[in-house]
């Protein structure tokens, strides 16, 4: 019935049915998978949706255990249309019935809310910009020392600056230009003010007049106004004047002095005649690039500072009085280029841009450039000018600035994946304990059948080679345990020769490069020998029709992000294809690889990164394509080895067999699915075991007095690790043996204890040594 009513309904709704989620969903489902209908019809639901697999196997674990789940606006990434996108998700989980009446399935009613999150943050984004925006214009025109006012296309006004407020004392008040001349002009000038804004609005010009505004103190001063019409592109009908009033009552007052005393009026002039003096200094000498021109490019003024870099730019030194065009008339290029220029500023409006001029065969600088219109004394457009800054320089810094920060940001990214790398690499050593542990007693147990015998054999093939990779890993995340020893490097590589020579093949020459002087490293020879087999490997794939392979050590001093100090330098180059810089920058990620599918896990160089970082030197990569890739490992040299922190190794897997001895021991696992496939193991042993699911019950446990010769723990438990249950356990029973199980490979900092450890996933015979060992000391 379920299934029926699925299929009918018009919204979007998947069965998941059974522990692997058989996916069994309607037409509106179908529409949502995309191109992933209809494979993923019959499919599991971790191999249909790899990327959500994390989320769908709690989903399955919390429903088929009875429980229900809900979600609103869950973001996830799918890929539906061949490339991941992000896709907001309304989830609604249930659990269906199987025949016993036991949740058997998983019934989940889908509703996506992407459209409607993206509009939302959309008009989120839009409110903000525009917050910003208004922000950022009332922080511009209440900076400036003049009136700044808009009107609409009658006059009537819609803005004010806070010069106003503060000159008039006035709020901003929406009125017509009678009402603002009967409140704050002087009554002699209102007239005209009205009549000249009048004229203005239906001649369609610029408004230009001169009046007295009484400021709050009651006096009145002159006042220039000025505004410019803003018509609409579609009618040209004019829907807003921006203006401003400017207060000249000195020049004004001035002036009027000037004319009243002509005896005056020779040391006034001088006096003007100095002050533009002054100010055509200033311009001459300053490095700012400034030129006026007329409308039809004839230079009016510029600066010495601008006629050198237009001679250097276009190899022709212009004069006041040139016309630029004609100036560049055998340059067409050029003479467009700059024609587009100034044809924006000629415009009348105030324009800011940044760009680069010049011949594009020298080097072309970039340039910060301010267009300004220019009027004449009765407000008519005449032409513009322009104040140029070359900022190359500065947008160089910024651009080193943006790689440096792009840099931090993918040290952190890497940093970060090392972090939840570790914590896999854990989780899936749990696995492949519960894995593991169960195969080897079904193996012990099974009927001596060939054929049982054979797919055993291949399931726990299988989960060795999951173990191997968490060790990968782990080396990656810088978390894999070390068996730190000075080693020559030298001797090192000399007994991998025949193991290199059959790996390369022959086609590939193998040859080593010993050092002058012995170079002997604090090193894991174990790690250090895979990861001078994955170069080599990584090499031979890179000649395929052969080529030279070289091996040199030497020794050098630290440099660039090393600390100081003496290294020994393993370098494996080789003469194959090379990689693109794209393709080098991403070669020490985890899973990323050129290899295609099935031919490798991507894991090879991150985790020879991740060793080399651990053993605090480098792994420095560097490829030319069609010319070969070299790959230089840097180890600190043996003396330095009071800088590398020694990991405390785990307890070693012995191979020696002990008595067996039976004992009763408490096992202490928060994952009932390894608690119960250590229990097999041990009953299977012949011992008598008690399970706790956290430190807390087996503390109380042992507090009841019970008798244990042997207790159990795993290391990664909620509340209580299994190092605080040990120091506690210790405080109630001091003589009681224990073993720490843990699927990391390092513990972290600030373990007090030195605790016998047996790393997961192990064997039952490594579990037998390692408690017959700890009940015989």
């Amino acid at each position: 019935m379920a299934v029926s009513l699925m299929l009918r309904s018009p919204v979007p709704m998947v069965l998941l049915w059974g522990e692997d989620g058989i996916m069994l969903y309607n037409d509106a489902y179908s529409r949502f998978a995309g191109k992933r209908h209809p494979d993923l019809l019959g499919a599991k639901v971790r191999d249909g949706w790899p990327e959500v697999a994390a989320f769908n196997r709690n989903v399955l674990q919390v429903v088929l255990a009875g429980g229900t789940l809900q979600y609103r606006n869950q973001e996830f990434t799918l890929d539906r249309t061949g490339r991941p996108e992000p896709v907001w998700l309304n989830l609604d989980f249930s659990p269906i019935p199987d025949e016993a009446g036991r949740p058997g399935g998983v019934l989940c009613v889908l509703g996506e809310t992407t459209d409607q999150i993206r509009a939302e943050r959309q008009r989120d984004a839009a409110r903000v910009a525009l917050k910003e925006t208004d922000a950022q214009f009332q922080l511009m025109v209440n900076s400036v020392p003049q009136i700044i006012w808009i009107a609409d296309g009658d006059g009537r006004m819609e803005f004010l600056n806070r010069q106003f407020t503060e000159y008039t004392g006035a709020g901003f008040s929406s009125m017509s230009p009678s009402e603002i001349a009967g409140a704050f002009i002087h009554p002699a000038d209102a007239p005209n003010v009205v009549a000249a804004f009048q004229s203005a609005r239906d001649e369609g010009r610029p408004h230009n007049c001169e009046h007295r505004i009484r400021s709050a103190s009651g006096e009145y001063r002159w006042f220039l106004d000025r505004a410019e019409p803003y018509r609409d592109q579609r009618t040209g009908r004019i829907t807003r004047w921006f203006g401003s009033s400017v207060d000249i009552h000195d020049r004004k007052i001035a002036e009027d002095r000037l004319r009243e005393a002509n005896d005056g009026l020779t040391e006034e002039m001088a006096e003007r005649t100095a002050e533009r003096d002054i100010l055509a200094t200033l311009v001459e000498n300053t490095d700012i690039l400034v030129m006026a021109v007329d409308l039809d490019y004839n230079i009016l003024a510029l600066n010495a500072a601008n006629a050198d870099e237009f001679e250097r730019i276009f190899g022709i030194r212009p004069k006041a009085g040139d016309n630029m065009l004609a100036l560049l008339a055998d340059q067409p290029e050029h003479q467009e280029e700059v024609r587009a220029g100034w044809a924006r500023g000629l415009s009348g409006e105030h324009v800011d841009f940044v760009e680069t001029f010049g011949d594009p065969n020298r080097a072309r600088p970039y340039y910060e450039i301010k267009f300004r219109p220019l009027f004449d004394e009765s407000g008519r457009l005449i032409g513009a000018y322009q104040f140029v800054i070359d900022i190359t320089d500065r947008l160089r810094r910024e651009a080193q600035l943006a790689e440096a920060q792009l840099a931090l940001r993918q040290s952190q990214k890497m940093e970060a994946i090392g972090q939840l790398t570790g914590g896999v690499a854990h989780d899936f050593n749990n696995l492949l304990m519960a894995v593991l542990g169960n195969l080897e007693l079904l193996r012990k147990h099974a009927e001596p059948d060939p054929r049982t015998r054979r797919l055993i054999d291949g399931a726990m093939s299988g989960a060795q080679r999951g173990a191997a990779l968490t060790q990968r890993l782990l080396a990656f995340a810088r978390r894999q345990d070390l068996q730190l020893e000075p080693r020559n490097l030298a001797d090192l590589v000399k007994g991998m020769v025949e193991l290199l020579e059959q790996s390369i093949g022959a086609a590939v020459e193998l040859r080593l490069l010993p050092p002058d002087e012995a170079a002997v490293a604090l090193v894991d020879a174990n790690q250090l020998e895979l990861a001078i087999l994955n170069l080599a490997v990584n090499a031979r794939d890179a000649m395929p029709n052969g080529g030279e392979l070289t091996i040199a050590i030497e020794r050098r001093a630290g440099d660039g992000d090393l600390a100081p100090g003496d290294y020994v330098c393993l370098t494996v180059s080789d003469t194959g294809s090379g990689m693109d810089p794209d393709t080098l920058k991403r070669s020490t990620e985890p899973f990323f690889s050129t290899k295609g599918v099935g031919k490798g896990t991507g894991l090879g160089l991150s985790m020879i990164h991740g060793l080399a970082v651990q053993l605090n030197g480098a792994l420095r990569l560097s490829s030319v394509p069609g010319r070969g890739t070299r790959a230089e490992l840097w180890l600190p040299t043996a003396e330095s080895k009071a800088d590398i922190e020694v990991p405390i190794p785990a307890a070693p897997a012995s191979t020696r067999e002990h008595k067996p001895t039976r004992a009763r021991i408490l096992v202490v696992d928060d994952d009932m699915l390894i608690a119960m496939s250590t229990l097999d193991m041990l009953q299977d042993l012949g011992h008598e075991t008690v399970e706790a699911n956290s430190g807390q019950e087996a503390l109380d446990i042992l507090r009841s007095g019970e008798a244990f010769d042997l207790m159990i723990t795993d290391f990664a438990m909620p509340r209580m690790n299994g190092g605080e249950l040990a120091e506690a356990a210790l405080a109630l029973r001091p003589d009681l043996p224990i073993l720490l199980a843990t699927g990391y490979a390092e513990l972290p900092p600030g373990m007090r204890l030195d605790l016998p450890r047996l790393g997961k996933p192990y064997s039952q015979s490594q579990l037998s040594n390692e408690i017959n060992r700890l009940l015989a000391s």
